[in-house]
């Protein structure tokens, strides 16, 4: 089995990949079906509105929008392209740019939650959720399941602008480029790049035990790869797969 890591190369890049890893988390938590799962959905939601609160975030999403539809509009020159599916993702774009400009509090309806800002009080404080400290969490807590899914779901809307727009502009990001099969000779890979990298995207065998230590910068990069089991240097000669995603100006 291969195992994917991804490095991105650049602050934007990272803080969107930061956002997908904590709302897939929340998203998984969201249908409450594990012991305790919704402790762990709160975490992950306070998290997410933290990420999304980053003053720059909205300002770059919006960029970035406007240079994806600037793209499709290039796109639709090429020929044999499917212009429908073309539509579908511009329509979807316009959608996303209309709301975050309406978004310049971004959080402010969650935050005005006066549940949520309990439990978010409370959940700094190591045990700081039993019903002594928090009741109206263990009140909520025996509201019905598909009522508590229900509110779940109606908070994550009002984050959607963010986390779809940014789950698509990765999407377009790690769909710019092709996976190359190489190999770490002694246990190492360097390369450079005349155009800037901003996502690296790596693929190992699990059965190999290693895993990679990256130094890169835009334009180049190193791979170091570390044996699992010792923390050390694993001197083989082992097969990668790489991917330089770099985005559309």
């Amino acid at each position: 089995m291969w195992l994917l890591f991804e490095q991105p190369l650049n602050e934007k890049v990272r803080s969107y990949l930061r956002v997908e890893a904590v709302f897939n988390q929340v998203n998984s938590h969201q249908q409450f079906q594990l012991p305790h799962g919704e402790l762990a959905f709160f975490h992950c939601l306070f998290e997410l509105m933290e990420l999304i609160d980053r003053a720059d975030l909205r300002s770059e999403l919006l960029k970035d929008i406007d240079r994806q539809l600037s793209n499709i509009e290039r796109w639709r020159q090429y020929p044999n392209v499917d212009q429908q599916q073309l539509d579908l993702l511009a329509n979807d774009f316009k959608r996303w740019q209309q709301q975050l400009y309406k978004l310049t509090k971004p959080t402010s309806e969650l935050k005005a939650d006066r549940f949520l800002a309990a439990v978010r009080q409370r959940l700094t404080i190591p045990g700081g959720c039993g019903s002594f400290d928090l009741p109206q969490l263990h009140f909520w807590l025996a509201r019905p399941l598909e009522w508590r899914q229900q509110q779940a779901q109606q908070w994550l809307a009002l984050l959607t602008p963010f986390t779809a727009s940014i789950e698509q502009l990765l999407a377009i990001l790690r769909g710019s480029s092709q996976w190359q099969d190489s190999i770490a000779m002694a246990g190492s890979y360097q390369a450079a790049s005349e155009k800037t990298i901003d996502l690296l995207r790596l693929r190992i065998k699990q059965e190999h035990g290693v895993y990679p230590a990256i130094s890169a910068h835009r334009n180049r990069f190193t791979i170091h790869l570390v044996n699992n089991d010792t923390g050390k240097a694993d001197h083989r000669n082992l097969p990668l797969q790489l991917c330089l995603s770099m985005e559309q100006q």
